[in-house]
């Protein structure tokens, strides 16, 4: 009540009156500040909760806490969930387990690092801030206005998250051929089915698929075989760290073993693929891969364009 004789009296000091309004503001806003700290706290926690879960990228092993404004955390209806460090390795991840179905896809905000939806984010490929596991960047923004002020800054372009995939693996065999080492001479022996019987990705027998076969060779690390350049692609993928020496592939009509990189290929035609939408073949001699493609259809090409197509492809069995 002596307040509010005090306000209203003509004769009252202005200070008198405005002085418990500012200490009742100051109060006020420490109150409120000390809620957003909190509440920004608690988010942030939350957000780098997938960090501490899945602190290393399963298929390269780089740092996800590094690499957290590029990071992914896949979740399934199985209830597992898997954290990567880019959307290279997720694509991978992917490729390897087509058979799950994916509940959650949420990526890093480049800006903020707080998870968000790979289908509701501002993507942005390209510019001049160097890629996670890939020489053409791809960065996710939760706020479109983000992904604009990035865009002008460092160059790149605004993109759906339909045109990330599909940039992923058009981007892919360019990715590997950074770490590209010598080659090794090839070999012209049958050993290599004997050494790695079955596919280790797929399990196929490499016996049976001579004709598409292939061997990888690293330098410091055991070889590789696989049944076809499909499952050629994944390894490579998984294994950029590895010193590579030589990949070998399965002469289509004599069955032995050949540089992949100096064989004439042929993409396409009736024959039907091995794990792969379009068939893809390697020939020795350009004579041969004539007589194929007179026979069967298709089209010459060399190993660049196989292994890019070969991603392409599984980007649709993706889809």
């Amino acid at each position: 009540m002596r307040d509010e004789t005090r306000l209203s009296h003509p004769s009252a000091p202005l200070s008198a009156v405005l002085l418990p309004v500012k200490r009742i503001m100051r109060k006020t806003l420490l109150c409120f500040s000390a809620v957003l700290a909190f509440l920004f706290a608690t988010d942030f926690c939350q957000a780098q909760s997938d960090v501490q879960s899945h602190p290393a990228c399963p298929l390269c092993g780089m740092d996800r806490q590094q690499y957290a404004h590029s990071r992914i955390l896949l979740q399934y209806d199985d209830g597992s969930a898997l954290g990567v460090c880019s959307i290279h390795c997720a694509a991978m991840e992917l490729t390897l387990n087509r058979q799950k179905t994916v509940t959650q896809f949420s990526v890093g905000d480049y800006r903020t690092r707080e998870l968000v939806d790979v289908k509701k984010a501002a993507w942005v490929i390209g510019g001049d801030r160097p890629g996670v596991m890939t020489s053409r960047a791809k960065w996710a923004f939760g706020r479109r206005s983000d992904a604009e002020g990035f865009a002008r800054e460092h160059g790149g372009k605004i993109s759906s998250f339909e045109e990330v995939m599909k940039a992923v693996f058009q981007d892919m065999y360019e990715d590997i051929k950074l770490i590209r080492q010598k080659r090794v001479k090839p070999s012209a022996t049958m050993q290599d089915i004997k050494d790695h019987p079955e596919c280790t990705y797929c399990g196929m027998n490499r016996q049976q698929y001579a004709f598409s076969r292939m061997l990888i060779r690293y330098r410091n690390d055991p070889a590789v075989g696989t049944c076809s350049i499909h499952c050629t692609s994944i390894d490579l993928a998984l294994n950029t760290d590895k010193m590579l020496g030589v990949i070998l592939v399965g002469d289509y009509k004599t069955k032995k073993l050949i540089d992949a990189e100096r064989a004439v290929w042929v993409i396409g035609g009736k024959k039907t693929g091995v794990m792969s939408i379009q068939g893809k073949w390697a020939f020795e001699d350009r004579r041969d891969a004539d007589a194929f493609i007179e026979e069967n259809g298709g089209r010459i090409s060399f190993f660049e364009e196989a292994m890019k197509a070969t991603f392409e492809d599984i980007d649709e069995l993706l889809r």
